[in-house]
């Protein structure tokens, strides 16, 4: 039988020595959204006691301080990380928020595609909000109201902003999300909607490497071969971490979770990691069934 590279550990522990800065995914490594995962606070502490830099980097559409908010009302405290990253934190940068120049798109006039109509991603820019495509300079996808509204209905939209190739600045490019009742579609697939009609896509957050260059900051200098990326997606997290040249280590119980057992001590689980691998054509360093120590 044909063997994986990556390898497998119990927990974060066996790879805390080699290692001097975290970027930990959110969703499907630290939380479902609404309850912080068994052992994933104590990880924090954890490795923040030994002396490790831990960004939190997420596909959120929410700016970093929403994130931040979240966290904290999850049990997770402040004092365990280093700092929050978010993709809704890098399009709010892009877009003239701390003072940037806006230069990613044509014009002002946003139509906002996000969860409920929230405006807060936006809050402090110098946006005029409209409804209508053809009265638009840009999109602004954040979030989405998927799965009560389904993807099939913002077509008609998307098809409108299409034909006059509005920019659309993709704020969350995952196609799925973990919840606490299972995978639903996430923004990203309305993204990859509107590339396939013709329309121009600006993607912000993993696995592109803008949204990795803002964690630096708080990673305090760590050399790239002295850094992990941990995340519960290959095309994001684990694509992402590889194209910076970091370590990566994929956490088997989030979103791939119905393709992999999470036990990960069963004769078959490395066929199936084998299987899941090849599909996405991303091998990770390491696998582990969660984020704990």
């Amino acid at each position: 039988m044909t063997r994986t590279a990556a390898r497998i550990v119990p927990g974060i522990r066996a790879l805390a020595d080699a290692h001097d800065a975290f970027i930990v995914d959110q969703w499907g490594v630290l939380h479902d959204g609404t309850t912080a995962y068994p052992g994933a606070a104590d990880c924090l502490r954890r490795l923040s006691a030994a002396g490790k830099r831990v960004v939190i980097l997420s596909n959120s559409g929410r700016r970093a301080a929403h994130n931040e908010a979240r966290l904290a009302e999850l049990g997770i405290a402040r004092e365990t990380y280093a700092a929050t990253m978010s993709s809704g934190e890098a399009v709010w940068r892009a877009l003239g928020g701390d003072g940037g120049a806006a230069a990613e798109v044509p014009g002002r006039r946003c139509l906002l595609i996000s969860r409920g109509g929230d405006r807060s991603m936006a809050a402090g820019l110098d946006l005029a909000f409209v409804t209508a495509p053809e009265d638009a300079d840009f999109i602004l996808l954040s979030g989405s109201d998927m799965p009560e509204r389904p993807p099939e209905s913002y077509r008609p939209l998307l098809a409108a902003a299409a034909r006059r190739r509005l920019p659309l600045l993709c704020a969350n490019p995952d196609t799925a999300g973990v919840t606490a009742a299972g995978l639903i579609p996430g923004p990203g697939l309305l993204a990859h909607r509107y590339a396939e009609l013709g329309g121009p896509v600006r993607w912000f957050g993993k696995p592109h490497p803008e949204v990795y260059a803002l964690c630096r900051p708080a990673l305090g200098g760590t050399a790239d071969d002295r850094t992990i990326a941990i995340g519960d997606s290959l095309a994001h997290d684990i694509a992402g971490g590889q194209r910076m040249g970091f370590t990566t280590a994929l956490v088997a119980g989030g979103i791939h979770g119905g393709a992999l057992s999470v036990r990960l001590d069963a004769a078959d689980d490395r066929p199936r990691l084998e299987t899941l691998f090849a599909e996405h054509g991303v091998v990770p360093d390491w696998v582990v069934p969660a984020f704990r120590w």
